[in-house]
């Protein structure tokens, strides 16, 4: 291979690299956002998401919710569904009153994202169903949420009441079955899958993680350069006289015709010092003051 070719190599190596960091860096901050929702409490910002996130399952459903009978029906089942047209809420005001009423736990309430997205891609596009239908719909997807994520959940006859009578116990196990038979009994939700559904819940708590931890940093490096080494003093072991002689410093290496017993004094056995400040007396020193000759 030509030393081009070399080099092109080495150059695409490097940018799978640093595509790959990039790509572990962003998921790194994407499952701190994630610990971070998922401890939060049950939020409007939260609810209202859900509410979109259920009106897109049926999209072509919201066009029928305005519909009204012109006069009341005379079977037994189209009364009971014009009953609960008739007072049946909004979904968000729906879903605002079974989170007030279970105190559902923010994984749970944001798990059923996951599944409303599957039944998005299961169900047909042009799929449509009576105006409640979206409601059960919702429900039916927390309440499989609740099962499958905890210990212990509320009975459906307990779910019924928290619909404030819009639907029986027999209504809600049957859009439970339904909805097992839709999901081909698959309820598996993974991190990827939360952080994929999640993505817009996620954004803002991410960038905030990321300001956070550059501000850390740059505070960090701030701090390490603004500290000055405190100034260290060192004491003269000897006198400064006003008038100094003339010192001369003479070094006695060990590698000298020194005998033995010069080097180390036998009677305190300690080693004596070999850097001696031997003085000079010079032409204008005083000889009278008291000065020694050799200093140790």
């Amino acid at each position: 291979m030509t030393q081009g070719g070399v080099c092109c190599c080495n150059i695409i190596t490097v940018s799978i690299t640093t595509i790959q960091h990039n790509i572990f860096k962003t998921m790194q901050y994407y499952n701190k956002s994630l610990n971070i929702l998922m401890k939060s409490p049950v939020t409007d910002d939260m609810i209202q998401y859900l509410t979109r996130i259920t009106l897109k399952v049926l999209p072509n459903n919201n066009h029928s919710s305005n519909h009204h009978y012109p006069s009341p029906p005379s079977s037994p089942n189209e009364l009971k569904t014009f009953q609960q047209q008739q007072r049946l809420p909004s979904l968000r005001t729906f879903i605002t009153r079974l989170v007030r009423y279970t105190n559902v736990y923010t994984p749970t309430l944001l798990t059923t994202v996951c599944y409303l997205n599957k039944l998005r891609r299961i169900l047909p596009q042009d799929a449509k169903g009576l105006p409640s239908t979206i409601h059960r719909l919702f429900l039916a997807c927390l309440i499989l949420s609740a099962k499958f994520h905890n210990d212990s959940s509320p009975l459906n006859k307990h779910w019924a009441k928290y619909t404030d009578g819009l639907f029986t116990c027999e209504d809600i196990n049957l859009m439970e079955r339904q909805l097992l038979n839709l999901l081909n009994w698959d309820l598996r939700v993974s991190e990827d899958d939360l952080i994929l559904d999640l993505q817009f819940l996620l954004e803002p708590i991410r960038e905030h993680v990321m300001q956070t931890e550059i501000q850390i940093k740059k505070r960090q490096h701030s701090y390490s350069h603004s500290r000055v080494p405190s100034p260290v003093y060192h004491s003269s072991p000897y006198k400064t006289f006003a008038t100094q002689p003339k010192i001369h410093e003479r070094d006695f290496s060990i590698a000298s015709n020194l005998s033995s017993t010069t080097l180390v004094n036998s009677r305190h056995g300690s080693e004596l010092n070999l850097n001696k400040r031997i003085i000079t007396p010079t032409a204008n020193s005083n000889y009278n003051q008291a000065t020694p000759y050799v200093a140790y």
